[in-house]
């Protein structure tokens, strides 16, 4: 009867199991990519900050021409500083996710022969 349940969890643990794992961390992966629109924000990256621009109104004032393109400018720039610091905090977002499941891979596949060895060096410590 133990042998029977053994051999059925280690049949789930090393093939289902990695299976069901790969789909969510694949699920993590997306999320990620998603959540911070980091495909979206690379594409837009150098677009004025929240559409913020300044239309020019007469025809022949280089005091109105100057400014508008200042304002564009400094928006555009702005855009850039804020696009760029959330792509950062996306992919280390996404680095730190893709790590830790690789992790988690590792832990998965030891962890049956690492509870066997503690239950071994725990009997060896109590005889």
């Amino acid at each position: 009867m133990f042998l029977t349940i053994l051999h059925h969890y280690l049949l789930w643990h090393y093939s289902q199991a990695y299976l069901q794992f790969f789909n969510v961390w694949k699920n993590l992966l997306w999320f990620i990519v998603h959540f911070f629109s980091i495909p979206q924000l690379m594409r837009s990256w150098l677009a004025p900050w929240k559409r913020i621009t300044e239309e020019r109104t007469k025809a022949w004032d280089l005091e109105d021409l100057f400014g508008s393109i200042v304002i564009n400018i400094i928006s555009r720039i702005i855009g850039a500083i804020m696009r760029t610091a959330v792509i950062i905090i996306g992919t280390i977002s996404l680095v730190c996710t893709f790590a830790g499941g690789l992790l988690v891979y590792l832990i998965w596949t030891i962890a049956p022969a690492l509870i066997v060895f503690m239950i071994i060096l725990g009997v060896a410590y109590i005889v």
